[in-house]
């Protein structure tokens, strides 16, 4: 009877502790279960050195449920996450309407950008916020496909408070934005390269002793949030392009209110890599926005070292903001080139540690700031390197610009390029066979047209006209021709390549759209030329089909037209150079 009850008291308790007491190496099933039938205030614990590959999102169901590696282990030993979703952006999400006192904490998530490449308008790699007390610590972060590493949102209703990000190790973050592939507009057609590494929105949050590291955009992004403080943490360029450390230039969500926001005693590293601006204040100093202002931050005690920074900070468009007692570290220095969509007239301020524009920023500051121009600041490229512009950073080509790349190549017809060659070669020597005829008959009869003709009278009194004459008769009248419809033929030019320019900035990012206009302007110009079938056909009886082609097929025309055209006016100028200049007439 004893050894029963025994028994039946130990059963469960032998049970319990067969359990594992953390997950092993899997995917985010496990996880979301464990989450999921946890409920509220749930403990995930994930096996030290355990690896997640994770095909879909890991989601947090309720409040106070907490994400972490078993013993909350720094280094190596924490848990790792890999996102593997084809179309997978974050890793974990933690800002349910029910998901106040969500922690995140010692694990290391790799968002995995390097393999999978970027997510048009792809979220954070975490998510979080929504709430109250959010917490993510002591965690690794890098290389999200979306727009930043961690996103602390205001929430549906702006109810985001006291959240603590602390003690993370974030970055490298995002790509450099390449002109040639990205395009010079505000949004890429292959997704956004760049990314943050910390972005605030939540009010009276602390944001302290993270290490940012290689954040293609901003390291530590202030959404208004205010109430905040953003203290002792180093922000780092080694690698790759920084556009700004901190960052305090947007309006939204909160209008523009920074009241009680603070920035003070963080480390600003400008070490390897270009790092355009260590501090930025006010939307004008980072957009072409000039008409809205932020106010009431407080930035003050932060060190910038490091010989490859554009600014220190930047102010402008902004209100009632206090910046004092800011320093530089041994060996700061400030250099940059502007780019190619910085303002000319007038230019913005040149490089230096503190650049202000008193026009539009109030407040007190520290009395070393430069006035002078600010906008778009981030303009700035990076100065040059050997002699050569700086050519920016990213990752391969993305499969649907090759996709592009490859329908665009399609719609040129095979050995379209070979055939226009040959044409052009063949009716090249046409010409100049026809101008050594009429060279020939000129010195023949003496050097001028005149006694030409007389010869040919002569002739044809006595057996009809000579076959010299009948041939030069033919040749002027064709090359007479050719002078004509070369006048026309620049002019048309000029016209469409004038309108081509135009349309060709806007073809890489709209090309579907206007496709049929480009096939019009390539029927157009195929209308003027008639080489691709002058070499095998005679001139006189070529017959022009519709022609669909590609960016390349209509510089490959226009190229082809321009050629005839200088060519036949070149034959035309040999052929004077040779003729009496008066009195010479030609039937």
């Amino acid at each position: 009877m004893l050894l029963s009850s025994l028994t039946l008291v130990l059963l469960p308790i032998l049970a319990a502790a067969a359990r594992p007491r953390c997950l092993p190496s899997g995917d985010e099933r496990a996880i979301n279960t464990a989450l999921r039938n946890g409920g509220k205030g749930a403990v995930v614990s994930l096996c030290p050195g355990s690896v997640h590959r994770l095909n879909g999102t890991v989601y947090f169901t309720a409040q106070r449920q907490t994400l972490t590696t078993l013993g909350d282990p720094l280094g190596r030993d924490r848990a790792l996450l890999i996102v593997e979703g084809a179309n997978q952006a974050t890793a974990v999400q933690a800002d349910c309407d029910d998901c106040s006192y969500a922690t995140i904490k010692s694990i290391e998530v790799d968002g995995n950008r390097p393999l999978l490449l970027r997510i048009p308008k792809g979220a954070a790699l975490i998510e979080t916020g929504n709430g109250e007390g959010h917490t993510v610590k002591d965690c690794k972060l890098y290389e999200p496909r979306g727009w930043s590493a961690l996103h602390l949102r205001e929430g549906n209703r702006k109810q985001c408070r006291n959240g603590l990000i602390s003690g993370n190790d974030i970055g490298p973050c995002g790509e450099e934005w390449d002109y040639e592939y990205d395009g010079v507009t505000d949004m890429s057609p292959w997704g956004n390269p760049q990314a943050d590494g910390i972005s605030v929105a939540c009010k009276d949050s602390i944001v302290e002793k993270n290490i940012v590291t290689d954040t293609t955009d901003g390291g530590i992004v202030l959404f208004g949030s205010s109430g905040t403080e953003v203290r002792d943490n180093d922000v780092y360029a080694r690698t790759r392009v920084i556009l700004g450390g901190i960052n305090m230039v947007d309006y939204d969500p909160w209008d523009g209110d920074y009241k009680d926001t603070k920035v003070h005693h963080n480390r600003l590293h400008a070490l390897g890599r270009y790092f355009k601006t260590g501090i930025v204040i006010g939307p004008a100093s980072w957009s072409d926005e000039i008409e809205t202002i932020v106010k009431s931050g407080v930035v003050t005690d932060n060190i910038f070292d490091g010989a490859h920074f554009g600014y220190g900070i930047v102010i402008s468009s902004a209100d009632d903001f206090t910046v004092l007692r800011n320093t530089l570290g041994e060996g700061a220095r400030f250099a940059g080139v502007p780019g190619i969509r910085c303002p000319r007239a007038p230019g913005n301020g040149k490089p230096t540690a503190f650049l202000i524009n008193r026009g539009s920023a109030k407040g007190t500051f520290q009395t070393d700031f430069v006035n002078g121009e600010v906008q778009h600041i981030i303009c700035i490229q990076a100065p040059d390197e050997n002699g050569r512009p700086y050519k920016a950073w990213r990752l391969r080509d993305s499969p649907a610009y090759l996709a592009a790349k490859a329908a665009e190549a399609a719609r040129i017809p095979e050995g379209f390029d070979a055939r226009l060659a040959e044409a052009l070669v063949t009716y090249q020597a046409s010409l100049l066979a026809s101008v050594d005829q009429v060279t020939a008959l000129i010195d023949a009869s003496g050097g001028s047209l005149d006694n030409v003709g007389s010869q040919g009278a002569g002739a044809g009194a006595g057996g009809g006209v000579s076959s010299g004459s009948s041939e030069l008769e033919r040749l002027v009248k064709r090359l007479d021709a050719l002078e004509k419809g070369d006048k026309k033929l620049r002019a048309d030019i000029e016209g469409i390549q004038e309108d081509f320019g135009t349309m060709a900035s806007e073809l890489k990012s709209s090309s579907d759209e206007r496709r049929s206009l480009l096939e019009q302007v390539l029927r157009f110009v195929a209308s003027l030329s008639k080489v691709h079938r002058a070499a095998s056909r005679g001139w006189d009886d070529v017959e022009f089909g519709g022609m669909r082609n590609g960016t390349l097929g209509s510089m490959a025309w226009f190229a082809a037209v321009a050629v005839i055209g200088l060519g036949a006016v070149s034959v035309v100028r040999r052929w004077r150079a040779k003729a009496p200049s008066k009195g010479s007439k030609v039937f």
